[in-house]
């Protein structure tokens, strides 16, 4: 990779990674999860390391290299699932933001 072409990624991605980590801090504080400093910290060190290793060593493998970038934001994106839809009973004859429809009432009324 050209001097040049490496220094555009590197600028292009380290902005991409701080987006990230703000968008993720403003989502985490707007669904008031516990720490959204942390899950957004997380995030940019997971996407950072990342883009350090892709410009870094020549030969990075691709598969590796998206594990790394999709740690973070995999793991936020579960706990704020969990955050969003909590402790209650899953309930197996509706979807989770399905429209509530008058025989899925029915159907938990006769259990």
């Amino acid at each position: 990779m050209g001097t040049l072409q490496a220094a555009a990624v590197a600028v292009v991605g380290f902005a991409i990674v701080l987006g990230c980590g703000v968008a993720v801090y403003r989502d985490a504080t707007r669904l008031e999860l516990s720490r959204p400093g942390l899950w957004a910290g997380l995030v940019v060190v997971t996407c950072g390391s990342g883009l350090a290793v892709y410009l870094g060593p020549p030969d990075v493998p691709i598969p590796g290299l998206l594990v790394i970038v999709i740690a973070g934001p995999a793991l936020y994106l579960f706990e704020r699932d969990d955050a969003r839809h909590g402790d209650e009973p899953a309930d197996p004859h509706a979807l989770p933001d399905g429209p509530d429809d008058e025989s899925s009432r029915e159907r938990r009324g006769e259990e």
